[in-house]
């Protein structure tokens, strides 16, 4: 979002790595209406300025020290052109406000506020040194082992924010910062709620995030910022199951070249999990945090927390479900079923023996039925952690290998973006001029590919998916149905009568006994059958 500037900023060892990281965190129209250094500067008669540690479009981070207590703060100053816009006020106001409602460890705090002396709103921070994970991840994927502590604060950090009314809507590697706290090496602070929107607390919220306005990072948005509906605090959710994955993998899901196709595949499409990197039961929490449908996702933070925790234990999966996604070219399955349908019914009945012994059909109601087929309403709370397991043995951080060799296809349709659809079941496998292509078990059996777009003709392609292969297609745009010429009736042509070849010898008088219509009754009879 335009004019949004990240509290990271603050968080540096060197003030050059600040100003790039602000630099790089803002849009590109910014100026350089700054205000006079404030370096020397007593601030509210209590906060000596010492250096400038950082700038952006946003206005300046400084490092202060309380002239009392001797304690280094962080001090974010609004620039001197912001300052005049009422809207950069509010929003400065609002990141201020939502942090310093929220009491927690892993958030960042806000102290203190006031203006300068030229009349600049500026507020008072903690001052935190470490590295956010962009920077972590900068350095490689990170291992379940290492991700897993770091999930869980982000969790309690959310939580304690959603409780609050509060929803973040911009979570992502930047806005995440590990710190040094004791004998914890990864202490979580999350920063940046510069476009916080508090539910409770500003019903009005001046019109700062109405429609038309793009809130939040898109490789993080969820479907439904897409659709340009109302987010709440699922949109969180959704936006820690896309962390997670690059986490695990140091890559997005989704990218593309611009912001309405990364929007789109969030819309869209499902995440491919199948990662060695990713547990096969931290797949399926991405999967559920990524659902399309809101309803379908943990429906708070602790939820998904508990998800977290569970795993390697033993206790039931999460429940992810397969979703029907109305588009303008027709409807898309989105296959989200992530375990495989063997696992599902081994846990299906070590799942209803728990029930028996304990919470009874609850707990059926949370799990697949037999034959891996998915309940028609999903269950809000779908992590069931049996009291009492069954003492089944449980391989612990399984982490999903492919199961066959697998080869890609790349399709390109020049002009135009296609879907990729499997011909037996429509469901969408990917899209066309993707450079990473489509990625299919590799077989000696042949395939068939459908490539559909909106007014163009189907194009339907037979695969043999044996190697990767690499394709291009022109799709045929739709023609106008012809209009049907009126074809004239053909003339009804009465057969001449035989001649009788006796004439002399008088036939048999056969009388037609005309029945009256019988609606059940197809039947002809033949009036000349004796």
């Amino acid at each position: 979002m335009a004019g949004i500037e990240t509290p990271k900023t603050m968080v540096r060892t060197s003030a050059a790595g600040i100003a790039t990281s602000i630099s790089d965190s803002g849009d590109a129209g910014r100026g350089s209406g700054m205000g006079a250094d404030l370096v020397g500067t007593l601030l509210l008669g209590r906060y000596q300025v010492l250096e400038r540690i950082g700038d952006g479009g946003m206005g300046a981070v400084y490092l202060a020290e309380h002239t009392t207590i001797l304690k280094k703060f962080a001090i974010k100053v609004l620039s001197a052109q912001l300052s005049l816009r009422e809207d950069h006020v509010d929003r400065f106001m609002r990141e201020a406000r939502s942090a310093s409602m929220i009491n927690h460890p892993n958030v960042v705090e806000i102290t203190d506020f006031g203006k300068t002396p030229d009349g600049q709103p500026f507020f008072v921070m903690e001052y935190l040194q470490g590295k956010d994970l962009a920077q972590v991840l900068g350095e490689g994927a990170m291992a379940w082992k290492r991700a897993r502590p770091i999930l869980l604060q982000v969790c309690s950090a959310l939580q304690a924010a959603h409780e609050q009314g509060i929803v973040h809507r911009d979570i992502k590697p930047g806005n995440i910062l590990l710190v040094k706290r004791g004998s914890t090496v990864d202490h979580v602070k999350v920063l940046d709620f510069g476009i916080a929107k508090v539910l409770n607390h500003e019903p009005d919220a001046k019109g700062l995030t109405q429609s038309g306005v793009v809130v939040g990072t898109p490789e993080y948005m969820s479907p439904e910022q897409g659709w340009g509906q109302s987010v709440d605090h699922r949109g969180d959710i959704y936006a820690l199951g896309v962390l997670l994955y690059e986490l695990l993998t140091s890559k997005i899901p989704f990218s593309g070249a611009t912001m309405m196709e990364v929007l789109n595949r969030h819309m869209f499409e499902v995440p491919d999990i199948r990662h060695p990197n990713i547990p096969e039961e931290v797949g399926a929490i991405i999967l559920k945090a990524m659902q399309k449908d809101r309803s379908l996702r943990f429906q708070s933070m602790n939820e998904m927390a508990a998800a977290v925790e569970a795993v390697g234990t033993g206790a039931s999966p999460v429940t992810v479900v397969d979703e029907e996604i109305k588009t303008p070219w027709g409807p898309v399955t989105a296959r989200f079923n992530a375990v495989p349908a063997a696992q599902q019914r081994s846990w299906v009945w070590l799942s209803v023996l728990s029930a028996v012994v304990a919470v009874g059909a609850v707990v059926y109601a949370m799990v697949p039925v037999d034959g891996g087929q998915l309940p028609p309403a999903p269950v809000a709370a779908p992590v069931i952690v049996p009291p009492t397991p069954a003492p089944t043995p449980v391989v612990e951080q399984k982490v999903v290998a492919p199961e066959a060799e697998r080869v890609r296809f790349k399709i390109t349709t020049p002009g135009v973006q296609a879907q990729i659809l499997a011909a037996e079941d429509q469901g969408q496998l990917g899209v066309t001029n993707d450079p990473d292509g489509v990625e299919v078990v590799k077989s000696e059996e042949k395939m068939n590919l459908i490539l559909r777009a909106p007014g163009y003709e189907d194009q339907v392609i037979d695969v043999v998916p044996n190697q990767d292969k690499t394709f291009e297609r022109q799709m045929v745009v739709k023609a106008a149905a012809p209009t049907p010429t009126p074809t004239p009736a053909p003339a009804h042509t009465q057969a001449k009568p035989k001649p009788d070849k006796k004439p002399n010898k008088p036939q048999a008088e056969t009388k037609v006994e005309a029945a009256a219509p019988d609606e059940g009754d197809e039947e002809i009879k033949n009036p000349f059958k004796k």
